[in-house]
């Protein structure tokens, strides 16, 4: 297949693809979220069933089966009147996000891009079900009318998007079979994990989105302090490659992924990351002339139609996706620029909407990423996962894989903090000889 779009047209910026915001209306409900994502990693779904129909199924269900019907009420308070029954088992949880047909009948539309990020981050992956919980008599009844409602999902916005960041794919695949082991813990956690996953699959992908010519994305370096540490601005790590990093790097993210969108084959087609288009366009050897020219005559209209600098034409590959990607972001440059304007509004959206909880105001040192401890503890079970226990230093290259990073000080707070949490064990004052235990 021919390795960009045949026709590459000037137009609006158009943002389809990658990133979960857009420059309006974003807002998002995490119970809809934590609902479409367990339906996509168990490749199940509800249709049309709703919680007070299920409630009075219960009712008559468990009336046949009680000897005091009579005691439905007692039921009745201790399930349905404040909603535990959603504190019982995961699978009630598929209550929070329905179909119809094969269409998802409520939720925002950033909702449902947040759905279609973690379906692509599951693509094939798919837990066992149902879910083993440790259920008692009377809630495993109510899990059975529900199993009478659940049905097998059909083909849901899986592998619409090759994935930008395949290493974070593999850790959120063994997060969730961790989360899956454990499903209570699953149940308490399932949200607070998307959120993590939603900041970092963002934060990565605003630094790794101009290292297209590197091929398939690694891990990059963002340094953040925990809550209970102060930030000072002798932290180099923090200073250099923490919030301002980021908060420059996804200034790029919509000119360049928009510019992205200009290149994907079209609809009805997975779209690729810049990386991968840029790879394919030089492994066929047969096109190269003709890409080049398409590129070049695309390039040249469009600095004529955004009004910027003339330039050379591009010699080769290479530097026609160098000029693309400079004009792009050009483009969005200058205060009184009303793309400018635009671009702006997404970065503000993607820090409000997914970013929000990682960064504080730190005094001096102005703003900062950090980790609290609710988050610390839910990243070291994740990474710890099925293992009984890792180094220290393994630990914190598994913080890593999954975009969160520590400078030594932090590192240093981290073991006392264990310490406090008593899942820590050391067998010399070797930072080598600290193993870090999971608390679930």
């Amino acid at each position: 297949m021919y390795p960009i779009a045949t026709e590459l047209k000037v137009g609006n910026n158009q943002l389809d693809s990658y990133l979960p915001v857009r420059n309006k209306n974003n807002d998002i409900s995490w119970q809809f979220v934590t609902g479409l994502a367990l339906s996509y990693a168990l490749k199940r779904k509800i249709e049309a069933y709703e919680p007070d129909q299920f409630r009075d199924d219960c009712k008559a269900h468990m009336q046949e089966l009680l000897d005091e019907p009579k005691f439905w009420p007692v039921l009745e308070r201790m399930y349905f009147s404040n909603q535990d029954i959603f504190r019982v088992s995961p699978l009630f949880l598929l209550f929070h996000a329905q179909y119809s047909g094969e269409k998802i009948s409520a939720g925002s539309t950033a909702d449902k891009r947040l759905g279609t990020l973690f379906a692509n981050l599951m693509g094939d992956f798919s837990l066992n079900y149902p879910i083993q919980d440790r259920l008692n008599f009377i809630e495993q009844q109510m899990l059975n009318k529900l199993n009478e409602k659940v049905k097998l999902l059909g083909r849901g916005p899986f592998a619409e998007e090759q994935s930008y960041l395949p290493y974070m794919v593999e850790c959120f695949q063994d997060d969730l079979a961790f989360l899956a082991e454990h499903p209570q813990y699953l149940l308490q956690e399932l949200t607070n994990t998307l959120r993590l996953y939603a900041f970092s699959w963002c934060a990565q992908l605003a630094l790794n989105v101009d290292n297209w010519q590197d091929g398939e994305p690694k891990s990059k370096s963002l340094f953040f302090i925990l809550d209970s540490e102060k930030a000072s601005s002798e932290r180099e790590k923090v200073k250099r490659y923490g919030y301002k990093l980021f908060a420059s790097q996804s200034e790029k993210l919509f000119p360049i992924l928009s510019a992205l969108e200009v290149l994907q084959w079209g609809k009805g087609q997975k779209k690729r990351p810049l990386w991968q288009i840029y790879q394919d366009t030089l492994n066929r050897s047969d096109s190269y002339s003709q890409v080049l020219d398409a590129l070049n005559s695309y390039l040249q209209e469009f600095i004529l139609v955004r009004g910027l600098p003339r330039r050379e034409s591009a010699t080769n590959i290479e530097n026609a996706f160098e000029q693309l990607l400079s004009v792009s972001v050009e483009q969005f440059q200058g205060k009184k620029n009303d793309r400018a304007t635009v671009n702006r509004n997404y970065v503000n959206e993607l820090e409000n909407q997914i970013c929000n909880d990682f960064i504080q105001v730190r005094g001096r040192a102005g703003k900062v990423l950090v980790l609290n401890q609710d988050r610390l503890l839910l990243l070291t079970n994740l990474t710890v996962g099925k293992n009984d226990k890792l180094r220290l230093h393994e630990l914190l290259r598994g913080f890593e894989k999954r975009g969160f990073y520590l400078d030594n000080q932090s590192a240093q707070t981290l073991v006392a903090f264990y310490e406090r949490m008593g899942n820590v064990e050391r067998m010399s004052d070797s930072g080598d000889a600290v193993y870090v235990r999971k608390t679930v």
